[in-house]
């Protein structure tokens, strides 16, 4: 991060958190300014490429959760399978029908609706045939984030339900008792991180469903409260490096 202005809202709202949990702060510039000094014993806050690079230094690779984890399926009420992109932009029965595509390859390109030619602008060229999950588009009117912190939601955001200029997400809202029931499946999931948001969206046909897991070390704090949204980049760094989250008291879990 920027030693006197963070680059993102993202590590502004980290910083602030860490530092509320008594943290020392280094500020810095480049990962290559670090890269040699970092411990296992630290956190780093950065973007994605950079966060790897330590993970890396490390021995740890890919460390993404799945955006669709196996037990948490049911609650998906969509079909999701696997393709290329060049496969679709060369098959119009594909390109045509509608279908949301998002890379694998953790933000290679925005996942989005593909249903014209135009709509492939941005998601890579015939040099860059990236590996894409394709699913059945569902008709979402208000979407949320829920932040998990060992096993328990500590916050869900409101981030999706626009509508022209007018944001309307607050007219709907998801059925708890599906999130409950989520919850539930989650705790089965035997590799579960111990820090990620689990994404939920309300449909026109009246259903909430997942829309995907997102990884704690890589995630947007969409205005969690700096000090969870630290404890949570804590609890994924130490669970990835097989340390010990000295911030994991605080909530006495």
């Amino acid at each position: 991060m920027n030693a006197d202005i963070p680059r993102t809202v993202n590590s502004a709202n980290a910083m602030y958190g860490f530092r509320e949990l008594g943290a020392e702060i280094i500020p810095y510039h480049s990962i290559s300014e670090i890269i040699d000094q970092v411990t296992k014993e630290d956190i780093v806050v950065d973007g994605i490429f950079q966060s790897e690079m330590i993970f890396g230094k490390f021995g740890i690779k890919e460390p993404n959760i799945p955006y669709y984890p196996s037990a948490l399926k049911e609650f998906l009420g969509r079909k999701i399978w696997t393709d290329k992109i060049n496969s679709i932009a060369s098959d119009k029965d594909k390109w045509s029908a509608g279908y949301f595509v998002k890379p694998v390859q953790e933000k290679a390109f925005t996942g989005k609706i593909i249903s014209s030619l135009s709509d492939l602008i941005g998601c890579g060229n015939e040099h860059e045939d990236f590996d894409v999950f394709v699913s059945e588009p569902i008709d979402i009117l208000a979407e949320w984030r829920c932040f998990i912190l060992y096993d328990r939601i500590i916050d869900v955001r409101l981030y999706g339900g626009l509508s022209g200029a007018e944001y309307d997400g607050f007219m709907y809202h998801y059925d708890s008792d599906v999130l409950s029931k989520i919850m539930e499946a989650f705790v089965t999931w035997e590799e579960r991180p111990a820090a990620c948001s689990i994404d939920i969206c309300y449909t026109r046909d009246g259903r909430t469903l997942l829309v995907e897991c997102n990884d704690a070390y890589s995630l947007g704090s969409y205005g969690l409260h700096g000090i969870f949204y630290a404890r949570m980049i804590s609890a994924r760094w130490s669970q990835l490096l097989g340390r010990e989250d000295v911030y994991r008291y605080i909530s006495g879990r």
